[in-house]
């Protein structure tokens, strides 16, 4: 019985330090995630100040807020930066 017991106790030590890694993880991969969601919204004002530049328009006027909102919609973050869907 006493080895069943120090069993279930060593067990139960792995899960606890497993428990610990998963919620490290979770709260590093939210942090990325917010990161880059930051970054991309950057990348998309930039952007959309660029193409405002390039064609001399306001930004609000409707064709450049179209344009942008097609541009941003269209656009997802990769490793290389911004790629095309």
């Amino acid at each position: 019985m006493k080895n069943c017991d120090h069993h279930i106790a060593d067990v139960c030590k792995q899960l606890t330090s497993c428990n610990v890694f998963v919620e490290k993880a979770k709260k590093a991969l939210t942090d990325w995630q917010r990161d880059l969601e930051m970054k991309t919204q950057q990348l998309e004002i930039k952007m959309c100040n660029k193409k405002e530049d390039m064609h001399g328009e306001s930004p609000t006027s409707p064709h450049a807020l179209t344009s942008c909102f097609v541009w941003i919609s269209t656009t997802k973050p990769s490793s290389n930066g911004l790629k095309r869907w």
